[in-house]
């Protein structure tokens, strides 16, 4: 009886209500609504930074009230309805408080062919990926959206998709610190890690030629041979039974491109023809023993594992930073910078050697990871614009998967 009498006490003294539903936003915070006072609700957020407790929304203008939804958006903002009004507050920036607004209704406009099968853990953008054992696993990166208020946030995880009957993330293995446009890639069974940048303490960024090596099967990670260069934005393939690192140091990207490879069970990466100069942010793919790689400003440059020989082709569009496949026995390369649409998809077939559009990705998109598992394509993370006229980035954390036949 005193039982019941206590939940009835704190029933009336909430007003009846309960507290609402959690909702996540893309800087890792959860938030929701709690009863404080009849019909009075208080906004309270779990930040990314300490997840134990939940603690009340600090923000200017925001206070208990008659809300009766809080909801997050794609761009980061928070939205919280009273009285059928809308407002909302930027986690990036809530020094600048609550705002009304008017919401609008969020879309994939004009094509249905992506679906968003699944979230990464945090938005996380200068990405690569690989796929082992069927799953896709990136390592590393970065997001300026995290945590509230959302700061930048360098990763130090190897995160792995699996794209079973419920896909989701989960981290695979910890690496040994945070990684940065490291190049993710899979060769002999295992995932490796290789190069990037260190953010030091005092926000220095060093480019490193640390390797680090995960296999799936024990779990495990361990260190791997260093490539003699040391590259703050690396490419990292497997043809031909070798894995390739490319891409030149911090400040040589006028000069031309670099290029080592490592073979099964070598302890010594070898060097290889040097690619074309302007290998700094590269994209790329492997296929039947060619490596095509995006360099900014040049084209799609072919590099034939065979003969050793690099090849330069035209190309209609050159993406810098965009997502790239093999998929069907075509080179796909999505999104990027550099273009006129950054959702674009364009599509080279090595056999015609001929290029056709492909299914525009659900947002502009740029620095994040592609992957072909299962037989289907998948692309996560990455960045982009909240508009032309705007240069706030948007950090998605979305993973979309193609649905075509």
């Amino acid at each position: 009886m005193r039982l019941w009498l206590l939940i009835l006490g704190l029933m009336f003294l909430g007003g009846g209500a309960a507290p609402g539903p959690v909702v996540r936003d893309v800087c890792a915070n959860e938030w929701r609504l709690e009863p404080v006072g009849e019909g009075q609700m208080q906004l309270m957020v779990r930040p990314a930074q300490s997840p134990g407790a939940w603690v009340v929304a600090a923000v200017p203008g925001l206070r208990p009230d008659r809300w009766s939804a809080v909801a997050t958006a794609e761009d980061g903002f928070i939205w919280l309805t009273k009285d059928g009004r809308d407002y909302r507050f930027d986690p990036r920036h809530p020094e600048k408080g609550l705002v009304e607004g008017q919401r609008r209704a969020e879309r994939i406009p004009g094509q249905t062919a992506w679906k968003v099968v699944a979230r990464m853990a945090e938005s996380n953008h200068d990405l690569t990926g690989a796929v082992v054992g069927g799953k896709l696993y990136i390592g590393g990166g970065l997001t300026a959206d995290w945590g509230f208020p959302a700061r930048s946030h360098a990763f130090d995880t190897l995160q792995v998709f699996d794209p079973g009957r419920r896909p989701s993330w989960s981290v695979a293995a910890k690496l040994h610190r945070e990684r940065i446009y490291c190049a993710t890639a899979a060769f002999d069974g295992r995932v490796w890690v290789i190069g990037g940048d260190y953010i030091e303490p005092d926000g220095s960024r060093d480019a490193v030629r640390t390797v680090e090596v995960y296999d799936p099967r024990t779990g495990r990670v361990e260190r791997g041979p260093e490539p003699e260069l040391a590259r703050p934005m690396p490419l990292a393939l497997e043809a031909g039974g070798r894995l390739y690192v490319m891409g030149n140091a911090r400040g040589e990207y006028d000069k031309p491109g670099r290029m080592e490879s490592l073979g099964r069970g070598e302890t010594k990466w070898r060097p290889e023809p040097d690619g074309p100069t302007g290998m700094g942010p590269l994209a790329g793919t492997s296929l039947d023993g060619r490596l095509y790689v995006v360099v900014p400003g040049r084209g799609l440059a072919v590099f034939d594992t065979r003969s050793a020989r690099w090849e330069l082709l035209d190309s209609p569009a050159i993406p810098r930073s965009c997502q790239m496949a093999a998929w069907r026995g075509e080179i796909w390369m999505m999104g990027g910078r550099d273009i006129t649409n950054l959702a674009e998809t364009r599509i080279y077939n090595p056999r015609t050697r001929t290029w056709r559009m492909g299914p525009e990705l659900p947002i502009p998109l740029s620095w994040g990871a592609a992957g072909v598992v299962g037989g289907r394509l998948y692309v996560t993370g990455g960045a982009a614009e909240r508009s032309a006229d705007d240069r706030t980035w948007i950090y998605n954390d979305r993973t979309f998967r193609l649905d075509i036949r």
